[in-house]
């Protein structure tokens, strides 16, 4: 299946490097497109660290993507696969190859369309936005609190005039999911909904880009977005408790010390938000402001944990030059903790936070586009009273880059605290 994948990948250049930019077959029935997208990344950090250096330098090759689109008659399809490191589990080793979305999209006689396959949940404006377009080295640290990211199920959408909208339920077990045909007492699905209003900003309630270098006119979007889950027992676990990817904070059995309780109950979550953008040119300029909101709640019989979210960003285009600057905030829960059991003991909570004040950045950013397909993306992020779990013996780490070592944090082995932490980062982008 690697080997098929890879030598579709080869074909699709091939045919790209002899047909217009991206396009690789088009004609009345049939349209294939073909494009693609690596990122080098480099990060140094500065950090208070009692066991190693406060200053760290790393550098990535962040993503390595290949996306393959296109029509059959009135029938849209979309393949998208990672081929970097993004893409490392435990489970395979070394293997950098992973399906990211593959759907298709296809009409109803109604004047709506039908979404099936695996794609990204329409939920969020950040989480949407294509990352080749971001102006900024990563999402925000609100996006970790609230994304679903990429799952298997249908959403049934719809533009008429400048209402834009859909409805999707998905399985809410994530992408990628083996078959694996287990007991089951059933909860629902995920049930997923995002409607608004378009102004000609965004193709649709799944297409979202966070740069027009010339808009000609004012253009606003606003959405507001809602979903909702109860959990299934499955096997010996839940369908949210053995998500293997793409799980956020209030997921994360790391920091909800309620979703792996044993023995498990069916839980609910459920998340309301709204995300807006206004685009306009001022002079030879092009002006961006983007704001977003989210309130989530997981729920089971042993608790309650509540994330509150949400970030602002401005941005200015001229020509091949964009400046932005973004402030982001996520609320903690008081109530997160790291679950660990003591050797003959019972199962313990050490909490990471002792209070529910917010986790901030502020992350002014430089994106130079040297040409059409190659982009320098600077940024300088400043986490302010963000989490680090300390590690006794080895070193510090910050909370929203590693959210799994939550597990440090209990006796003997580490503690949670919070502090300042400064970044700069250069990322390198290509696309074909």
């Amino acid at each position: 299946m690697k080997r098929t994948l890879v030598t579709l990948g080869v074909v699709a250049l091939l045919g790209a490097s002899l047909a217009r930019a991206g396009e690789v077959v088009g004609n009345e029935k049939f349209t294939l497109n073909a494009n693609g997208r690596v990122q080098w990344f480099a990060v140094g950090q500065k950090l208070d660290d009692p066991f190693r250096n406060d200053d760290r330098l790393y550098l990535f090759m962040k993503q390595a993507r290949l996306r393959m689109n296109g029509k059959y008659q009135d029938v849209k399809f979309d393949l998208q696969l990672a081929y970097g490191g993004e893409e490392l589990i435990a489970a395979s080793p070394g293997v950098g190859l992973g399906l990211l979305d593959f759907s298709f999209d296809v009409p109803t006689p109604f004047k709506t369309r039908v979404k099936v396959g695996q794609f990204r949940v329409p939920y969020g404006r950040e989480r949407l936005t294509d990352a080749g377009t971001l102006n900024f080295g990563e999402r925000s640290i609100q996006s970790l609190g609230f994304s679903w990211n990429r799952d298997v199920g249908a959403a049934l959408h719809t533009n008429r005039g400048r209402f834009s909208g859909t409805v999707g339920i998905f399985t809410g077990g994530g992408r990628d999911v083996p078959q694996r045909y287990l007991p089951e007492k059933l909860g629902s699905p995920m049930f997923v909904t995002r409607f608004g209003y378009n102004d000609g900003i965004d193709e649709d309630v799944f297409t979202v880009h966070s740069r027009e270098e010339r808009p000609d006119r004012t253009k606003v979007a606003v959405y507001a977005n809602g979903l909702y889950m109860k959990d299934s027992l499955i096997g010996h676990s839940t369908v949210l408790n053995v998500r293997s990817t793409d799980k956020s904070l209030l997921l994360n059995p790391n920091w909800n010390p309620f979703v792996a309780q044993t023995p498990f109950v069916q839980a609910t979550v459920w998340q309301a938000g709204g995300d807006a953008v206004v685009r306009a040119p001022l002079g030879s300029y092009a002006v961006t402001a983007e704001a977003e909101v989210n309130y989530g709640k997981f729920s089971n019989t042993y608790g309650t944990v509540v994330l509150k979210g949400g970030r602002v960003q401005v941005g200015v285009a001229k020509r091949s030059w964009d400046a932005s600057l973004r402030h982001a905030m996520l609320y903690p829960d008081a109530r997160m903790a790291n679950t660990y059991t003591p050797t003959g003991g019972t199962p313990q909570h050490s909490n990471l936070f002792a209070d529910d004040k917010p986790m901030r950045e502020f992350t002014p950013s430089l994106t130079y586009h040297y040409r059409a397909n190659v982009a320098l993306v600077g940024d300088l992020p400043i986490l302010v009273n963000t989490l680090v779990f300390k590690e006794n013996k080895l070193g510090t780490y910050v909370g929203i880059e590693h959210p799994d070592q939550a597990t440090v944090v209990k006796p003997g082995a580490g503690f949670a605290t919070r502090q300042n932490v400064y970044e700069a980062r250069l990322m390198v982008q290509l696309t074909f």
